[in-house]
């Protein structure tokens, strides 16, 4: 079975499927209403300018805007996907790319949140593997607090030894 063109294993359900929270998209948000804001402004309050002047003043206005463009393709193509058997991460554009970690081989998950990300609601997963001694982050987690409580009780009791 695929689930958005992930293969599952058999048994293996969808638990969470989610995107990276808004504030992926805020930085590029920002500066794009700031450059059209501005240039709104030089528009009204410098009348009369040459053209030239106008072309210059669109592409300082349309650089931000494609990058939230751009930004906007990101979020939308980027999915965190956590089932009863791994967390499986995708992403990319022109090429798309998938991470995966079994559940059986992770050791501990720790959620990282600033005061302004726990109040809008997000946070970066720390996700530590046991075999490969590495840490993996997982970006712009939505609700990381509860995510972290699911996966902890889909995590397998520690092998004998370790």
């Amino acid at each position: 079975m695929a689930v958005h063109g992930i293969h599952l294993l058999p048994g293996e359900k969808v638990l969470v499927d989610i995107r990276p929270h808004w504030s992926f998209l805020s930085g590029p948000f920002i500066v794009s209403m700031l450059a059209i804001a501005i240039g709104v402004l030089l528009d009204v309050a410098v009348p009369h300018t040459s053209v030239a002047l106008h072309w210059v003043e669109g592409l300082v206005v349309a650089v931000p805007c494609v990058w939230l463009a751009i930004r906007v393709v990101r979020w939308r193509m980027t999915r965190l996907l956590l089932t009863s058997e791994r967390i499986i991460e995708e992403w990319g554009v022109v090429s798309r790319r998938q991470s995966e970690l079994a559940l059986s081989t992770i050791g501990a998950v720790t959620v990282f949140q600033s005061p302004l990300r726990r109040v809008v609601g997000t946070g970066r997963l720390e996700v530590e593997r046991w075999e490969h001694a590495e840490i993996h982050w997982i970006e712009d987690v939505r609700k990381p607090v509860i995510l972290q409580r699911v996966i902890n009780r889909r995590l397998l009791p520690h092998p004998p030894g370790n």
